[in-house]
């Protein structure tokens, strides 16, 4: 990992993301780049209330925000030997995200869990689901204080190629913890089939059999990834349910897991607006 982006808007839930950000630059001596977006909706509304033309208006706004991101900077830097770039940009805030990963060629995004309007995205949707749908860039949505290095990681596979990559991603991202596979399967039509009559011990065998299938995949993705560090858990379960029991039980600092096809799934917006640990979706 080269370059980091955290985006803040200076609330609560920004500056934990800001710090777990700060500590990851720090822990893999990567550049840090850190960005505020100004909404043309906030420019709109202070040209209202100013007798200065628009350019101005942007001029004195962009400079304030520059300065208030250069003093934590100037505090941060004697203690941290890493390259911190302050970033502002206006644009509406998911595109401005986005654009700015892009320009820096980030290899992370680091968001806080909820915006400065948190009420409102409950009804329009999250900033980081917004990036996520929109970008293709991995994205850390920190939840949590950062007060040490992620040492316990629940990464949530299935029976695709993608799951690999995701195992991958997790280890890179933190090469000191240890990581649990979590695998929940489902039989299809499985209630169903008790409804329709089919005997009992048929549908234990159907659910044997999908369970040693899955058992199989997953240790084979064990296996390739060669590390130590992973060992795997394999369940029939619906997969939000098994990913909530096992970081309550194991007490995960992070939870991991992959788009479907490029798109976010169900499992991963569960999760990013349920899980009491951070999250990150590559």
């Amino acid at each position: 990992m080269k370059q980091i982006l955290v985006a803040t808007d200076f609330s609560q839930y920004a500056t934990q993301a800001l710090d777990r950000a700060v500590l990851l630059a720090t822990e893999h001596q990567a550049a840090l780049d850190i960005l505020h977006v100004i909404t043309p909706a906030s420019v709109d509304a202070l040209c209202e209330l100013l007798p200065d033309p628009r350019p101005v208006v942007e001029e004195n706004l962009t400079n304030s925000f520059f300065s208030q991101l250069y003093d934590f900077v100037d505090r941060l830097e004697p203690a941290r030997p890493i390259t911190i770039r302050p970033r502002v940009r206006i644009a509406e805030v998911e595109a401005g995200i986005i654009e700015a990963a892009e320009s820096c060629d980030a290899d992370l995004i680091v968001l806080g869990s909820h915006g400065e309007h948190f009420a409102d995205e409950l009804f329009v949707g999250t900033t980081a689901e917004n990036v996520l749908a929109r970008g293709t860039r991995p994205v850390l949505i920190v939840k949590q204080k950062a007060d040490e290095p992620y040492g316990k990681i629940g990464v949530a596979v299935d029976l695709t190629e993608r799951s690999a990559a995701t195992v991958r991603e997790a280890g890179a991202l933190a090469p000191n913890a240890t990581i649990l596979l979590l695998h929940a399967f489902q039989v299809p039509n499985h209630d169903r089939l008790r409804q329709l009559g089919v005997p009992e011990e048929q549908i234990r065998r159907l659910r044997s059999d999908f369970h040693d299938h899955a058992v199989r995949e997953i240790d084979k993705l064990v296996a390739e990834c060669e590390d130590s560090r992973i060992s795997r858990a394999v369940e029939m379960d619906y997969p939000p349910a098994m990913i909530r029991r096992w970081t309550e039980k194991l007490h995960f600092d992070l939870i991991v897991m992959g788009k479907h096809g490029g798109r976010l799934g169900s499992v991963a917006r569960h999760a990013l607006r349920s899980s009491v640990c951070d999250v990150m979706i590559g």
